[in-house]
This record gives C-alpha cells, sequence and structure tokens, in this order.
C-alpha cells in the first residue's frame, strides 16, 4: 500500500502499533473477557499479540475475520502454535477461528463473544458499509466491551508532507477513504453508543516528545461498554462468513500428580533456586529462601500445581519447607550442585522439564513467522528485530517498559506509515 512518508521522517517511541495493541490487551485484561473478535484482522498482527501464554491472560476462544482471502492463507500461518507453545503446554484451551466476511455482515457464530477489536480499519471502508458497522456490531453481536481505533486526523500537523488543513491536503495512507478529526470520530462514536445501548470513552496513543496536546493522539480510540446486556440481537436474518480455519493449541493434559510427585519436581527446581548460578538470584539474601514468585514463574510447577494457592498448601504440607509469609518459603535440605556452571549450561530453562525463570513477557516471544509482532498493512512488522518487553505491572500502572534490540540498522526509525 503507497505511502506518503519518508522512512526517517517521524519516530514513535515505543512504535505506535505496539502502544495500540498493550492498550487494547489492558482493556481486555480489565475487562475479564474470554472471548475476542477481531474485525478487520489482517494478517493476524492483533491475532497473534493476543496470543499469550495461558498464566497471562484468561482468553480461551478468538476469532478473526476479514475480507481479503488471500491476507488470511498469511493470518492462518501467523496464528498457528509455535514450537514454545508444544514446549510449554497450556493448561487452559486456545483456539482461534478465522473467517472471510465483511464487517457489514453478521455471521450467526459470532454470537456470544465477549470482546470485539476493530482496529485501524474503518477509514478503509466506504460509507454504505460503516453504516451498517453499529447495527452488526452493537446491535446484533452486543459484545461486553468494543474498542475501536482510526487516525487522528488533526495530528497530521506534524506530518508535514500531508499538508493538513490545505486544499491538497492527503491522507496518511493512499487506501483510507476518510481521516477524522477528533470531533467527528466522538460525534459518531456518541450517535452508535446512545442508539444501542452503550456508553463509550475516548483515549489515544502516540504522542511526540514536543507535541501540543491539544491535537490530541495519533490514534484516536473509542470503547464502548454495554449497558444493556440482556438486549435481543436486532437482526434475526444473519449472512454467513467462509470458515478459512480453525486453529487448536496443545493443551497439558496428563493426569494430576500426587502431592509427592509434585514435592520431587519442586526439590529438582529448588537446587537450582538456592544455589545463585543464576544472575537474576545472585541477590538473594537469606540462605535457602526463595521468593514463592520464583517457583511459580517455572512453567511445569504450574502445570503440576495448577494454582498458586495449591502451590503453597504443598509447600506448607511437607516439612522439608517453612512458608515464611505468602511470598517466601525457607528450604530445610541442603542443596548441592556438582558444578554449578556445567548444571547451568545444561539446565533448559525453557522446557516443561526445566522452564524460564523470568515473569515478564516478551512481546516478540518467538518466531520467525510474526508472532507477537505487527504484519499488517498498515501497522507495518519491524524487519530489524526489534521487540519490546513489558510486564503485567506495567499495564495495571499504564506505564511502558520496553527493551530494543537490532539485528540490523542501528537507528529507531519508521519504515512506513504506522497510522
Amino acid at each position: 500500500m503507497a505511502s506518503n512518508e519518508d522512512s526517517d521522517w517521524i519516530c514513535f517511541n515505543p512504535p505506535l502499533w505496539l502502544q495500540r495493541r498493550i492498550l487494547i490487551n489492558l482493556v481486555l485484561q480489565e475487562s475479564k473477557v474470554t472471548s475476542v473478535v477481531d474485525f478487520g484482522c489482517g494478517e493476524g498482527s492483533l491475532l497473534s499479540f493476543l496470543v499469550q501464554p495461558w498464566e497471562k491472560s484468561p482468553i480461551t476462544h478468538l476469532a478473526g475475520v476479514d475480507i481479503s482471502q488471500e491476507t488470511l492463507k498469511n493470518t492462518v500461518d501467523n496464528c498457528r502454535p509455535r514450537k514454545e507453545d508444544f514446549d510449554n503446554l497450556r493448561l487452559t484451551p486456545l483456539t482461534i477461528d478465522i473467517y472471510q466476511g465483511s464487517i457489514d455482515v453478521a455471521d450467526e457464530r459470532l454470537l456470544g463473544f465477549e470482546a470485539l477489536v476493530c482496529s485501524e480499519v474503518i477509514e478503509h471502508v466506504y460509507p454504505p458499509v460503516l453504516n451498517k458497522f453499529f447495527k452488526v456490531v452493537l446491535g446484533t453481536y452486543k459484545p461486553k466491551v468494543v474498542i475501536v481505533t482510526t487516525p487522528n486526523a488533526e495530528f497530521n500537523v506534524y506530518f508535514p508532507q500531508l499538508k493538513y488543513g490545505t486544499p491538497e491536503a492527503l491522507f496518511r495512507i493512499d487506501d483510507h477513504k476518510f481521516e477524522w478529526t477528533r470531533s467527528e470520530f466522538q460525534k459518531w462514536g456518541n450517535a452508535g453508543a446512545a442508539k444501542y445501548n452503550y456508553s463509550v470513552e475516548y483515549t489515544g496513543v502516540g504522542t511526540l516528545k514536543d507535541s501540543d496536546p491539544t491535537v490530541g493522539f495519533a490514534t484516536q480510540i473509542a470503547i464502548f461498554r454495554d449497558l444493556r446486556s440482556d438486549d435481543n440481537p436486532l437482526l434475526s436474518d444473519f449472512g454467513s462468513y467462509d470458515h478459512i480455519d480453525q486453529i487448536v493449541f496443545p493443551i497439558y493434559d496428563e493426569p494430576d500428580k500426587s502431592t509427592s510427585e509434585i514435592l520431587e519436581v519442586i526439590h529438582y527446581y529448588m537446587k537450582f533456586l538456592c544455589n545463585p548460578v543464576v544472575s537474576e538470584l545472585e541477590q538473594q539474601q537469606k540462605k535457602n529462601c526463595v521468593k514463592i514468585d520464583y517457583l511459580w514463574d517455572i512453567h511445569r510447577i504450574r502445570q503440576l500445581c495448577k494454582t498458586r494457592d495449591n502451590l503453597l498448601e504443598i509447600l506448607d504440607y511437607s516439612t522439608d519447607f517453612t512458608l515464611l509469609n505468602a511470598d517466601e518459603v525457607l528450604a530445610h535440605v541442603e542443596y548441592k550442585l556438582d558444578s554449578p556452571k556445567k548444571e547451568n549450561d545444561e539446565y533448559d530453562w525453557h522446557t516443561n522439564d526445566a522452564s524460564e525463570m523470568e515473569s515478564d513477557w516478551n512481546a516478540d516471544d518467538t518466531n520467525d513467522n510474526g508472532r507477537h509482532y505487527d504484519h499488517g498493512n498498515d501497522d507495518l512488522a519491524n524487519d530489524n528485530g526489534w521487540y519490546y518487553d513489558y510486564t503485567n505491572d506495567d499495564l495495571e500502572n499504564g506505564k511502558w517498559s520496553y527493551e530494543d534490540t537490532f539485528s540490523g540498522n542501528s537507528q529507531h526509525l519508521q519504515s512506513n506509515w504506522d497510522n
């Protein structure tokens, strides 16, 4: 899709696509939804971003809808389970259904989904399609929460080549049918919310270091919440999407282990946690005193114990341990490593047998095919190997915690529109 921007014209840090996805993820987490539709999913950049470790997200069902069959071939590939999904089996199911269809048509199979996201899509559709959006989404699907994002035209003043406010003004992307100001977007959103018994609030992401706050964010966002969930769907005559594929993630289904078997696994990991062979643990002050979070962050222990409370109960049951409080455990066993360096080198922190200690979830958690990366037309993926790391606490506190790694160009520049 043609762009009117030089590759080094402007920089959002973190990238605008990442800021959108983190905010969307935060709203979904706060809403405690278990099923999400991505309306206008493109190549699955948001869907793959929402494929998070089971312990980080309650989502068990995702659906993507897009008009382009060719695009959806990449969507399916980008959303398939990766090696780490088989290495670290989920405790909760996750299914992704991919459909070809238009956002102005309702399909009965999407009734009952708790959330719907339409990110950077509405500006690509013509008025006859957009005019049916609220009837389909708010009036028929009626999810608990709906998130819509779109470019804020007022922010285009920071793109001089767009000539905002002049008769020669251009859109950020050639395919855009319109770009709304905040008042235009809010007029549209308020009308839909009032007609279909939703509340709506507005926010956004994307600012520059010296940008004028009166022009708003680069991306404007509307969050709709259902006020009358008992209303019946408006449409009784549904259309039908083409079901392209269903992706089912592997799940942990081993029989429950006995307490003694689980304790054996805990002792195995405690051998490493009580010996400072991992840099993150070197600052522990008390001998054989380990934070419960270090144990709980081990994937295999999560699989066996199912809940943190169950882990505490097992530790409390054993005479080998004393719970100092809900956050620390003291081991009464002297753990020794024959050769700390050798054992640590051979210890695979990323498998079921010895899983990763780092609790922060990496937004690029994997791979060559784009899991947790952006691959949409408007949301360009980082081809230079950049990734951003954030924690749940960062999300809850509205703070960014990111890290850049570079495998190519050492500059952090946009290489296309990130609208």
